[in-house]
């Protein structure tokens, strides 16, 4: 069964291409949506519908839960899932690899905007970092083969593969715990650190890998940060956000830098970089055509008061060097 009335899309990988990826999920919604619980949540058959090329193709797959803050039932009414492809030669979803899928946290017009800035967060950061994940958007087309669950249409984010991630930049991940962030490589780092001061984000700890994939690469002997998941920030600003009680802001519209102290030369280096890439990032922002007026203003705003901070020396000082982390 298809009833998408898409846009037909070449074959390749999924992340080659940024134009919207219109498909069809269907399967025991109900059974999928409710089963939460980390401890023993299962992978459930879906079908996933799409337009390829000529034709419609119908790719079996497996889905499941997953997530922290947003699988919680009193937090989130539609939870991220994990996608597992099960057709290697599926002309886009040609992996057996988990891929992430990010969904709203509620399905309403508002949640959506959230999920396309998040969308936006990421792009940004491929902007900024060749060690980024590579992310799709997706409309989706919700149907439960049974009628138990009301079929919805929503936008959400593929997130690709950390092992994808490794082979394109001949890095392998390592899952260690407990190395300290200044340990890490810094010319990466620093630009990393001063992309979540700039998204508002104090949700992330390179330490304890929360919402942090690190990156070994051999012929740098180095290990690199890559950052990800980032609805709890100032740029996307969902109703259910606040900063973590260990930072000392109220609302995480405000930024907090949790950069490492570094030589003026240095930081003079990240924040000169920064300039140069805003017109890219403007542009980025400029060209969608999914926001609203009011949250693609919402965004130009944001991005305006951490460019004026760059401008400012006595700001740059203060945000940066009174308050950068000593360890």
């Amino acid at each position: 069964m298809c009833i998408l009335p898409f846009t037909l899309y070449a074959q390749g990988n999924l992340f080659d291409e940024q134009s919207v990826l219109e498909i069809e999920i269907i399967g025991d919604l109900k059974e999928l949506f409710n089963d939460v619980n980390p401890q023993n949540a299962s992978y459930h058959d879906i079908i996933i519908y799409y337009l390829d090329a000529d034709s419609s193709v119908s790719l079996p797959a497996k889905a499941m839960t997953r997530g922290i803050f947003r699988r919680n039932k009193s937090n989130c009414k539609i939870p991220p899932l994990a996608i597992k492809p099960q057709d290697i030669n599926d002309p886009i979803f040609n992996t057996s690899q988990r891929i992430k899928l990010v969904n709203p946290c509620v399905n309403t017009q508002r949640a959506q905007q959230h999920i396309i800035k998040e969308y936006y967060a990421y792009r940004i950061y491929n902007i900024l970092s060749d060690y980024s994940f590579k992310v799709r958007l997706v409309r989706i087309i919700y149907l439960d083969r049974f009628g138990k669950y009301k079929n919805f249409i929503t936008y959400g984010i593929l997130i690709e593969p950390v092992k994808w991630l490794a082979k394109r930049t001949n890095t392998k991940e390592i899952e260690t715990q407990g190395i300290i962030q200044n340990a890490t490589y810094r010319p990466v780092l620093d630009v990393m650190t001063m992309f979540q001061y700039f998204i508002g984000n104090t949700d992330w700890s390179v330490p304890k890998l929360h919402n942090i994939k690190l990156l070994y690469h051999d012929s740098l002997t180095s290990i690199i940060p890559v950052p990800y998941d980032f609805d709890f920030c100032g740029f996307v600003n969902p109703p259910y956000t606040k900063p973590p009680e260990i930072i000392p802001i109220t609302n995480v519209r405000e930024r907090y830098y949790r950069g490492n102290c570094r030589q003026m030369v240095e930081l003079n280096f990240t924040i000169d970089f920064f300039i140069k890439k805003k017109p890219e990032i403007m542009n980025l922002i400029t060209a969608d055509t999914l926001l609203t007026i009011r949250h693609k203003n919402d965004i130009f705003e944001y991005i305006d008061m951490f460019y004026n901070t760059l401008s400012d020396p006595k700001l740059v000082k203060r945000e940066f060097i009174d308050n950068c982390r000593n360890e």
